[in-house]
Order: structure tokens, then sequence, then C-alpha cells
């Protein structure tokens, strides 16, 4: 994967198989090319500030439609139990996630928060986080920062 100093290059350059052309969307299974972990949108801001800050630069799915993320990590590497509170799920494997072309990141609709192909977030990381994480990162205080930057 890229490096971090890249974010901000052509998300083209090195795209993962499983990420659909420009102008489409695909809609796979998790656990197979990717697990997907939900979280509600009003604890998205500080939950991926805190794994940028870590490190963590791995694909962010924002649906503004539903109200909740998806925080892709390689497949197979997800263990649920220690993550199920605030509202944060795995995506059990055969779930249909749709994702679409990597050059939409922003709107109303489906779009990345963090494209594909430009780094990745170690799962461990996000379970560090999420087990240990700083007091921020909790629906409350999640919910205040999006109504602050409205």
């Amino acid at each position: 994967m890229r490096s971090a100093a890249s974010v901000r290059q052509d998300p083209y350059l090195a795209q993962p198989p499983w990420a659909p052309p420009a102008g489409g969307l695909r809609t796979w299974e998790c656990g197979e090319h990717f697990d997907a972990v939900r979280i509600p949108a009003t604890l998205a801001p500080p939950l991926i500030a805190a794994l940028q800050t870590a490190g963590g630069r791995g694909p962010v799915l924002a649906d503004p439609y539903s109200g909740s993320w998806h925080i892709l990590l390689d497949p197979g590497t997800v263990q649920s139990a220690p993550w199920a509170r605030y509202g944060i799920r795995l995506l059990r494997p055969g779930t249909r996630l749709t994702v679409p072309a990597a050059h939409v990141t922003t709107g109303t609709d489906l779009h990345w928060h963090i494209p594909p192909g430009i780094g990745e977030t170690p799962t461990e990381l996000l379970g560090d986080i999420l087990n240990d994480g700083p007091h921020d990162i909790s629906p409350r205080r999640g919910a205040q920062r999006a109504r602050r930057s409205r």
C-alpha cells in the first residue's frame, strides 16, 4: 500500500482489485476482499482522527443516508466480541457492502471519507483505540463535535 505522505495524491495509482471503475458502484460480500466495521456517524470523526493520529490510513466509507461509516480492514482479521459497544458492529462474513469508485469523496450519497489505495489500518490499531482509546471517543462527544462543525 502507499505511504501516508501520499494521501492526497491520485488515488487511482494503487487501487485494490475490488475498487470499481470511475463512475461505478460494486457490491462485495464482507470477508471476501475486506472485513468491515460499521460505526455510527456521530462516533466517526473522533475515531477516524484517533486512527489517523496513530497511523491508520485505510479506507473509510461514509454513508450519510444510513448514518453510518465503515472502516475497511484486511479480510479475516477482525474479532467481533470486544467491539460490540457504542453501536459499533463487525459486518459478518457474507454481509453485502456496496462501495463507490475511489474518486467519489464528497456528497450526500455514499462516498469515501478516505478512499482505497492510499494506505491501510491495522486491525490491532483499531482494536487498541476502541478498547483503550482516549476518552473523547464516545457517541456523546462525537455528536457534540458534529454539531459544532455544521
